[in-house]
């Protein structure tokens, strides 16, 4: 029974991270990111984070902890590319860049990478018109520097549906492209290790 009580307080003190992080994000805040090659983690804000696939060490030993390869996830999720265009800046959590860019003729259509409901529909200083869209198995896709967003808070997307034209929109951008940001338990993942471009 203390275990099952301790893994709960574990699960609320994640959620309550991942909820910060992405506030963060949508806020345009920086969020500092590191990884400890030893511990197999990611630092966000000085806390870790057990990777995408890694089971707690309060439910595994530690020897058991392990990442799932990044083709075998492409098969489990079934993403598509939410825009046809150039790949012009990849993920890399050294430059602090936790997306992928691409670039597309302006008032390209972007497109859900998978059904969700739409958490978010606004615009942000640094991000512009952005869509935020919760898919199942707790993955979140956020679309940034968009001309316009085509789909409200709240709205049920299937896979493919139109969300937003590509734009230039917000500070931190640097002409028409879509920012593309893939999260998986508040944990901001190489969107390359899901979705083929």
């Amino acid at each position: 029974m203390i275990q099952k009580i301790d893994s709960l307080e574990l699960n609320l003190s994640q959620l309550n991270l991942q909820s910060e992080i992405l506030s963060k994000v949508l806020a345009g805040e920086d969020v500092d990111v590191n990884y400890d090659t030893a511990a197999n983690n990611l630092i966000i804000d000085n806390n870790p984070i057990l990777e995408v696939g890694a089971e707690s060490s309060s439910t595994k030993p530690e020897s058991e902890i392990s990442l799932r390869s990044a083709s075998r996830e492409k098969h489990i999720y079934n993403f598509m590319s939410p825009l046809k265009g150039v790949i012009s800046d990849t993920f890399d959590v050294g430059k602090k860049h936790l997306a992928i860019d691409i670039v597309a003729e302006p008032k390209s259509t972007v497109k859900s990478v998978q059904k969700g409901t739409v958490i978010f529909s606004g615009w942000t200083a640094a991000g512009g018109h952005t869509a935020v869209i919760q898919h199942p198995n707790n993955f979140i896709s956020v679309y940034k520097h968009n001309a316009t967003i085509l789909k409200k808070e709240g709205t049920f997307v299937n896979f493919g549906d139109a969300i937003a034209l590509v734009g230039n929109s917000g500070e931190l951008t640097s002409g028409p492209h879509l920012h593309f940001e893939l999260w998986k338990n508040g944990v901001a993942v190489n969107p390359l290790d899901f979705i083929s471009f």
